[in-house]
């Protein structure tokens, strides 16, 4: 996933699948010739963002000084003028109904790609485990957002410039194994979990996935599979380029892309 001459950004949201993911690539760092590392966090701008919640220890910069990579943290009100918790509330007052997990994630992978072409990376890697990739296959089967599909692993192999390859080197690995590697390492689990997990539709495939794990225990690897499978078809029946957004150029699969979508409905689109 890593080669000669990359410039990795290490997402770090400061749950133990990120602390874990940036633990081991800085181990790892001697073997990636002539590569170099960045971890960097985003700061959402609400009171239970990832940033306020692992800011009681400063484990992360420990971390990546102890393995000499640069660190830092860039804010959504510096990217998009805005904090997620100030369109979070634009966008109730205007009548939207929309998920605070939903405004963080849109935004977010928004926020790597900008930061990213500024900074010259090559690669970002994310902590997403095999319990993440499941419940993202099954989510979009259950919501028959069969589109979705058409993006999905597309950016461990992107083709467009203006899309920063990500590479997810624990995608294969049990959430709990990495619970292992953890507290086998000393790395701190997040005291604080964010109340607005419970009411995000993962949360409860969480479980449901854990139940079926029971009676058919390579479910969740079949998922992911399936998934990367259907996306790898999906790709090689599309007909012409990508699409444009018509607002702000950036490939979509809509006429509007999903951040221009959401902040449009917010009223700060022109803003």
């Amino acid at each position: 996933m890593i080669t000669p001459g990359d410039f990795v950004a290490v997402a770090v949201s400061g749950g133990k699948d990120s602390l874990a993911l940036l633990h081991i690539l800085a181990k790892l760092r001697t073997k990636f010739r002539g590569a170099k590392l960045e971890a960097f966090t985003i700061n959402e701008g609400h009171p239970y963002s990832c940033f306020y919640r692992m800011a009681k220890s400063n484990y992360v910069g420990e971390v990546a000084a102890k393995f000499g990579i640069e660190y830092n943290v860039y804010h959504f009100r510096d990217i998009f003028g805005f904090t997620a918790m100030e369109i979070s509330e634009r966008l109730a007052a205007r009548g939207h109904k929309v998920h605070m997990c939903t405004i963080d994630g849109v935004l977010r992978r928004r926020a790597m790609n900008l930061i990213g072409k500024k900074r010259g990376w090559t690669k970002i890697a994310t902590a997403h485990n095999l319990d993440d990739e499941a419940q993202t296959v099954m989510l979009n089967v259950l919501m028959g957002n069969l589109s979705r599909f058409r993006w999905y692993g597309v950016y461990e192999d992107a083709e467009e410039k203006d899309l920063i390859p990500r590479i997810k080197p624990l995608k294969h690995i049990r959430e709990e194994e990495i619970a292992v590697y953890a507290y086998y390492h000393g790395i701190p689990l997040m005291e604080l979990e964010c109340p607005y997990v419970s009411t995000n539709p993962r949360y409860r495939l969480k479980f449901i996935l854990a139940e079926l794990e029971r009676e058919m225990p390579t479910v969740k690897y079949s998922l992911v599979s399936f998934g990367r499978r259907l996306a790898e078809q999906l790709k090689s029946t599309q007909a012409g380029g990508a699409n444009r957004c018509r607002y702000c150029g950036n490939i979509s699969a809509k006429p509007v892309c999903r951040v221009c979508d959401l902040l449009q409905k917010a009223g700060v689109l022109n803003l």
